[in-house]
């Protein structure tokens, strides 16, 4: 994942008053570890947006509400 130029294989996806640009092996990746969320952080030792990708499996954060502290 890197953060370029638009290009034109890229797919556009607006969520939440966000718009971003995804390349296809990107969103290969994404696909299959069951999704991405895009948080923003501002704490002491970290500040910024930070993505992650929902590796967790099908039953965390199933109800849409994302996780609330696995493991």
């Amino acid at each position: 994942m890197a953060l370029d130029e638009p290009n034109d294989t890229d797919e556009v996806i607006s969520r939440g008053g966000f718009t971003i640009l995804v390349d296809p092996q990107t969103r290969d990746i994404v696909d299959q570890s069951g999704g991405l969320t895009i948080d923003y952080v501002d704490e002491d030792h970290q500040k910024g947006y930070l993505l992650r990708l929902n590796t967790a499996g099908d039953s965390c954060g199933s109800d849409g509400g994302g996780c609330s502290g696995c493991g």
